[in-house]
């Protein structure tokens, strides 16, 4: 798995709870795949994207990481050394959705990081941000190289879960994060994202984004522009509206630690 341009990526994200009820869904998603310190190898190709100036379609480097001004691709690479032997010194991609019209709220956002082997990711860091409390916390994961049932290369890591994200799980679990590429389809991206008990492979909640990585050029950024108005619009309403659903199929709340502090 290399490193690539910058890409546009479009694709589905399915989302399926095993426990205590089974609940799923399935949403269209657009993200932008770049090398988080050459932001504008992406939004110098169309006139209403930017990485420097308000515009419709924005990239602002602040809305990531630890909100500095610090290189997010130098963060990336500390957060792996952190949590392994040698810091890497190669590229770092980011999977990412930017601000529209204003507005950005991430789920997750994804960094890739590669050592001098350019065709095998080192490690990874996923930043997660909740809802409604806007909280982002990121997750440093080396990752190792495996082999798929459908022969593809997958590469994997594991980390405690530390803060609390769905008001329907608590934090007493763990991260298992997968990202692959389809057998001879270099352009696919495929990250999985499990919720499981210590210990277990288990599943209780799982996460499944497939993308297709697309050239980026005037054309395809108009398109994914008016296509797509209000994408990170849609997923804050999505995960509102999911939550719901969960409400009503009476899965145990579990509140935010700060009101069982107060409430304890």
């Amino acid at each position: 798995m290399r490193p690539g341009s910058a890409a546009l990526c479009t694709g589905h994200v399915f989302h399926r709870r095993l426990a205590p009820v089974v609940h799923e869904f399935r949403y269209p998603v657009s993200y932008v795949w770049l090398d988080p310190d050459a932001p504008n190898d992406v939004c110098r190709r169309h006139p209403m994207w930017s990485a420097s100036r308000p515009a419709p379609a924005r990239f602002r480097a602040s809305d990531y990481g630890d909100g500095s001004a610090h290189s997010l691709a130098t963060q990336a690479r500390d957060d792996i050394g952190r949590v392994s032997s040698r810091r890497p010194d190669g590229p770092v991609r980011m999977l990412t959705q930017v601000r529209r019209w204003g507005w950005l709220f991430n789920p997750i956002t994804l960094f890739v990081v590669w050592g001098a082997d350019d065709d095998v990711p080192v490690g990874a860091v996923v930043e997660v941000t909740n809802t409604p409390w806007k909280e982002r916390h990121r997750y440093a994961v080396v990752l190792r190289r495996a082999t798929r049932s459908d022969g593809a290369s997958r590469f994997r890591g594991r980390v405690p879960k530390r803060m609390h994200v769905s008001p329907f799980l608590d934090e007493s679990l763990e991260y298992v994060i997968d990202l692959w590429t389809d057998p001879g389809a270099a352009a696919t991206l495929n990250l999985a994202i499990d919720v499981v008990a210590p210990g277990s492979d288990d599943p209780v909640v799982t996460t499944r984004l497939r993308l297709e990585r697309r050239p980026v050029n005037r054309r395809s950024l108009g398109r994914a522009l008016w296509r797509e108005l209000v994408p990170t619009h849609r997923v804050s309403v999505g995960i509102h509206a999911q939550a719901a659903r969960l409400w009503v199929k009476r899965v145990p709340f579990v509140p935010h630690p700060r009101t069982r502090e107060r409430t304890s």
